[in-house]
């Protein structure tokens, strides 16, 4: 008799259910400074809001500069008001390399990046999710 670990959520004694999807997608962000208050900040977010099974995954952010000296990136669970459920702030690197972080959350819906320095320019980079969440078919 072989045993089952159980330790894939789409396990169901053998019968998937809800198989889960994964998705990779990546953008580029270009925002104001102080945009702390606008709805820029929020690069992306979930069609998976509001369900019961939100996505899980790894975000890999990449601040190539601007006017903040570091950039705070936040995971949020329910919405562009929700809690914050991750953190990242990402130092700006003199030169022409970007600086990167990245950070695997088990459940988040939206993406916010904040860009908290003065002046008139922007803070620049890019965004890779690899998230994984459970099909909205149900295969019973």
């Amino acid at each position: 008799m072989a045993l089952k670990c159980g330790c894939c959520p789409d396990e169901n004694g053998g019968n998937v259910v809800r198989p889960i999807l994964t998705d990779k997608f990546c953008g580029f962000f270009e925002l104001v400074c102080n945009n702390q208050a606008n709805d820029d900040r929020f690069v992306w977010r979930s069609r998976q809001m509001g369900t019961p099974f939100p996505v899980a995954g790894t975000v890999t952010i990449s601040y190539e500069g601007g006017c903040a000296n570091i950039l705070t990136v936040n995971l949020r669970l329910n919405g562009d008001a929700g809690a914050i459920v991750g953190t990242l702030t990402i130092p700006d690197q003199p030169g022409s390399n970007p600086n990167s972080q990245s950070i695997t959350v088990q459940r988040f819906d939206t993406l916010e990046i904040i860009c908290a320095g003065a002046g008139a320019n922007t803070c620049e980079g890019e965004y890779c999710l690899n998230i994984h969440y459970p099909s909205p078919f149900d295969l019973s």
